[in-house]
């Protein structure tokens, strides 16, 4: 009776990561068994059976309304719901520009290499190509006069479409699809990537070079073989394929260690990888989140369970690397387990964002630190964070601000968050922007994370708030004195004291203000005056309440949100 081999992955660095993730999402995709343990997953040969079917079908799940296949086909609703008495100029210049996107598309190099690979012949794309025409019309024609054009170019191109959706053509030019849009942009060279093997069936040349491979290398692992994987340790018998590979075919990634031998020991290239980590490697792109050429992976390797979790993204069609970006950052704090605060710092590990620019052929990867301080500020604000999402400012004709993304980006950066709220006040005093209360949550974030680098400087919010009362008791004066009119100018010379840290003109435009008002200045400012950063905090919380916001007691939060930064 055959034994059956398992497989183990562990966790390493955030490249193999990212192709473990890969390869436990493709395991998901098709419900395949595995075993998921703290650091890595385990699954029995018999995973791999037909896994060039399962990795294909994952992406073709994930981002086949990416596709230009799709872009294709779903014209066909436009077809079937045709009506003379909608045709119109308008309706006229959609269809040309439809016809100009499929001949483009039927005459690429891409889709050219599939029709070799299909076996069903039964049309001839590029005949179909040269036939479908766009419709045209001279000046004295009517829309109404080119109807029989009309009809025959969209009769044409449902034709098209019902044969790019039988199974066989689909899954060719849809496969076809994801290895330019999606997985050359991680790998290249080998396997069906490989120019030789442009015109052969992917889904067998996948099998062939990644699955066979590590297959037969399972059967026969020679423990006493003398030569290890330069990732995982397993013994490799000999330095050359099929039992071993070098890294070269990952882009950016491997030496040539035939070419360039003075980056080793010795001249003697030794980054010899097994055919499992070989086959890892090539579910990097599934273990990224790949939008328009931009790709996202975080490797927050605390658990298998965070990682594969962390990196889990349900894409609509008009997702934007933006939104992904943003939503992964939530999803980061999401993930963290808070039952109960005096853990965090045990939970917390520092995470690695990875993001690709494939555009960026000579440095396609960046890499940035998520610090346990900074997650913890997030984690801790995640409340107010989270009301922040999809909300816009606008800040020019065609320009709009994101308010979660610039709160989170400085986050990121460990930045603090005054020139943000200098902005929003400007925009408020211009009356573009109303809502005070993101204004109020940003002071509070801010004071958060000044307080998380250096506790000294954090101002408890109950300052903050009294802050915002003695704004509010002044807005009440002026308004009761009939000189409401005087507050713009006042706020404007305030904002802009702040915006320069000057605090003897912030101090003097106080006193003339109270003044004006035969009223003391609140001493709760003296003490802000030793330090600019608690300047800036209870200036703009009195900024706050002199534009009307109220104070808004919120005493458990503020606890809370201590305790978590203290």
């Amino acid at each position: 009776m055959k034994t059956i081999n398992k497989i183990r992955l562990e966790l390493a660095d955030w490249l193999y990561n990212a192709g473990i993730v890969g390869v436990a999402n493709i395991l998901d995709a098709n419900d395949v068994a595995y075993k998921r343990g703290i650091n890595y997953i385990e699954f029995e040969e018999t995973a791999l059976e037909n896994f060039e079917e399962k990795y294909f079908k994952y992406f073709i799940d994930k981002y086949k309304k990416f596709t230009s296949w799709y872009n294709i086909v779903k014209y066909e609703d436009v077809i079937l719901n045709f009506k003379e008495e909608n045709v119109d100029e308008e309706y006229l210049e959609n269809i040309n520009k439809q016809i100009d996107y499929v001949k483009e598309k039927l005459k690429s190099a891409s889709y050219k290499s599939a029709y070799v690979i299909i076996q069903n012949k039964e049309k001839d794309l590029l005949k179909e190509e040269k036939q479908l025409n766009k419709i045209k019309k001279n000046k004295k024609q009517k829309v109404e006069d080119v109807l029989p054009n009309i009809k025959e170019q969209l009769n044409r191109m449902q034709q098209i479409i019902e044969y790019l959706k039988t199974d066989e053509v689909a899954k060719i030019i849809l496969a076809k699809n994801i290895i330019y849009d999606i997985i050359a942009k991680f790998w290249s060279d080998v396997s069906f990537l490989n120019k030789n093997n442009n015109k052969k069936n992917m889904y067998e040349e996948y099998r062939i070079y990644f699955v066979d491979g590590t297959l037969q290398y399972i059967e026969k692992i020679i423990e006493k073989a003398k030569y290890k994987c330069f990732v995982c340790d397993r013994k490799i018998s000999k330095l050359s394929k099929p039992v071993s590979y070098d890294l070269t075919w990952i882009n950016k990634m491997g030496v040539d260690m035939s070419r360039k031998t003075s980056h080793f020991w010795d001249l003697s290239g030794d980054t010899f990888i097994c055919p499992i980590c070989n086959f890892v490697y090539s579910c990097i792109p599934a273990g990224f989140t790949v939008i328009k050429g931009q790709g996202l992976f975080i490797n927050q390797n605390s658990s298998i369970n965070n990682l594969i979790a962390v990196n889990k993204h349900a894409l609509e069609r008009n997702t934007t690397f933006e939104e992904l970006e943003d939503a992964s950052y939530f999803s980061i704090v999401e993930n963290i387990n808070q039952n109960k605060v005096e853990q965090l710092d045990k939970e917390i590990e520092n995470i690695q964002i990875i993001k690709l620019d494939s555009t960026n052929v000579v440095r396609p990867y960046t890499f940035n630190i998520l610090s346990k301080d900074k997650l913890k500020v997030m984690n801790g604000n995640k409340k107010m964070l989270q009301s922040m999402i999809k909300v816009k400012v606008k800040v020019g004709t065609k320009e709009y601000l994101n308010l979660y993304k610039e709160v989170v980006t400085r986050l990121y950066e460990g930045k603090n968050q005054f020139d943000l709220i200098n902005q929003l006040f400007h925009l408020r005093l211009d009356k573009k922007f109303n809502k005070l209360h993101f204004i109020d949550m940003i002071i509070k974030i801010n004071n958060n994370f000044i307080g998380g680098r250096e506790k000294k400087k954090m101002v408890h919010h109950k300052v903050i708030n009294d802050c915002k009362g003695f704004g509010l008791d002044l807005r009440i004066s002026y308004v009761n004195k009939k000189a409401e009119n005087k507050l713009n100018g006042i706020s404007y010379r305030l904002l802009n004291a702040l915006k320069t840290k000057n605090t003897s003109k912030f101090m003097d435009t106080l006193l003339n203000a109270y003044m004006y008002l035969n009223k003391q200045v609140p001493t709760i400012f003296i003490e802000g005056l030793k330090d600019t950063d608690k300047f800036q905090t209870l200036g703009y919380a009195f900024l706050l309440g002199l534009q009307g916001e109220e104070m808004k007691e919120n005493k458990k939060d503020d606890i809370k949100e201590d305790m978590i930064n203290g």
